[in-house]
């Protein structure tokens, strides 16, 4: 086989891998999660996250990581309420002595907030290459919009912890712990590249340098 075909070959096969399974992270590892094992999440009711004069609440719920990882996304389960369903604010905050600390990283919100009539849905919320040492932190949503109130419901099967809120519509407090209250629905992912993807650009990649030595041999 000479050079120019083993080089199509290797280059046919690197294209096949990225075509057929891209490096991006097409696939999510669930590191900390609320919610069932279909992605359930309690409907019948949930936390008012609002930037209204009436109440102008911020949530927060804690979670924890058990080693050092990037963080891909947070997903909510939340469900428009009223008004003009502007995006909500999400971020990770850092733990100081059992309560909301300060920010580490701001989320964006990917998509509509589907409306709580049609028991709402789960929204996600991206997070640019966030890495993250193992340990306690919190997760916060806070809506700015005075004109939009939004529902985040409760966990699968109502699991009990111990949430934060403020009624100043702020990320980053004063909190108020609320102990044993309705852990809110919510998943925390990282992004795991497809494996198929890393062997089949492998092999290609591996090819093609050996063609290239053969090359320079002759």
């Amino acid at each position: 086989m000479n050079c120019t075909t083993h080089n199509r070959i290797a280059l046919s096969v690197a294209f096949l891998g990225a075509l057929l399974f891209p490096l991006k992270a097409s696939t999510a590892t669930t590191l900390f999660t609320t919610l069932g094992p279909a992605d359930q999440f309690d409907t019948s009711s949930g936390y008012l996250v609002e930037g209204s004069d009436y109440g102008n609440q911020a949530i927060a719920t804690p979670f924890s990581l058990g080693a050092s990882v990037t963080i891909a996304d947070a997903v909510l389960a939340l469900g428009n309420y009223q008004g003009n369903n502007d995006p909500v604010n999400a971020y990770i905050e850092s733990d100081a002595g059992g309560s909301p600390g300060s920010i580490v990283f701001g989320l964006s919100q990917a998509g509509t907030i589907p409306p709580s009539s049609s028991d709402g849905g789960l929204v996600t919320f991206t997070c640019n290459a966030c890495a993250l040492s193992a340990g306690s932190y919190w997760l916060v949503a806070q809506e700015t919009d005075p004109d939009t109130v939004q529902e985040w419901y409760f966990a699968y099967l109502d699991p009990q912890e111990t949430i934060e809120h403020n009624g100043s519509g702020s990320a980053t407090g004063p909190w108020y712990a609320e102990p044993s209250r309705t852990t809110p629905g919510f998943e925390i992912d990282a992004g795991v590249p497809e494996p198929g993807s890393l062997s089949l650009l492998g092999i290609g990649l591996l090819s093609l340098v050996m063609s290239r030595r053969v090359r320079r041999r002759r």
